[in-house]
C-alpha cells in the first residue's frame, strides 16, 4: 500500500492524503470521486440497492432521483474540499475537522488514528479517512451510505480499508503529520 498527498500544505503537515492500494488504477481519493461522477455506475449501483433507496432513512426516491441528487452532492462535497485546500487549512473555520467527524457516531473523544467520515450535511456520501491530527488526514475510500448501520457489503470493504490503512500507520510508527511525510518520502525513494 502506498500513501500519496492530495491537497497538503506548503509545510506539508496540513492536508488530506490518500491510500492507493496495490493492483488498483487509482488512489482511493481519486477513485471515489470517479465512480460517483459516473452516472451509469451511479444508475447500476442504486439499482443494485433499490431496497435500500426505497426503505432506508432518506425517503423514497427513484433511481433518477438518487442518482441527480448523488452527481448534486458529490460536486458540494467536491467544491468544499477544494476550497479547504485553496485556503491553505489555516483559519478556524477551515480545519479539516469540521468536516471529518468520528466513523463512530457515539465517539465524542477526537484522537490520533481515528477512524473518521466526511459527509455533506445530512447526505449519504461519505469520505472515509484516518485521522492523524486535526488538519491531517488520510483517506481510506468512500461509499454511498443508504442504510443506518455498516453491515452492506460495500461499506464492510470500506472498514476493511480502514483498518489496514490505521495498520499500516501503526507499524510504521506514523502519529503526526510529520511522520507521512517522512514515509512518502521513503516510499517514493525505494
Amino acid at each position: 500500500m502506498k500513501i500519496l498527498r492530495i491537497f497538503v500544505g506548503e509545510r506539508g503537515s496540513d492536508g488530506i492524503w490518500s491510500i492507493h492500494l496495490p493492483g488498483e488504477k487509482q488512489n482511493e481519493f481519486d477513485k471515489f470521486f470517479d465512480i460517483t461522477n459516473d452516472i451509469e455506475w451511479l444508475h447500476n449501483f442504486f439499482e443494485k440497492n433499490k431496497h435500500d433507496l426505497l426503505t432506508g432513512f432518506f425517503g423514497r426516491l427513484t433511481t433518477s432521483e438518487a442518482v441527480l441528487r448523488t452527481l448534486e452532492e458529490v460536486e458540494e462535497m467536491e467544491d468544499v474540499l477544494y476550497n479547504f485546500a485553496q485556503q491553505g487549512f489555516k483559519n478556524r473555520y477551515t480545519c479539516l475537522q469540521h468536516l471529518f467527524k468520528p466513523l463512530n457516531n457515539f465517539e465524542y473523544a477526537i484522537t490520533c488514528h481515528q477512524k473518521s467520515k466526511a459527509r455533506i450535511k445530512r447526505g449519504w456520501l461519505r469520505l472515509y479517512a484516518i485521522r492523524l491530527a486535526e488538519n491531517c488526514y488520510l483517506v481510506t475510500g468512500g461509499a454511498i451510505k443508504l442504510t443506518f448501520d455498516m453491515k452492506r457489503e460495500h461499506l464492510q470493504r470500506e472498514i476493511v480499508k480502514l483498518d489496514l490503512a490505521k495498520t499500516l500507520l501503526r507499524n510504521n510508527g506514523i502519529d503526526y503529520p510529520e511522520d507521512l511525510n517522512i514515509f512518502h518520502h521513503e516510499q517514493s525513494t525505494r
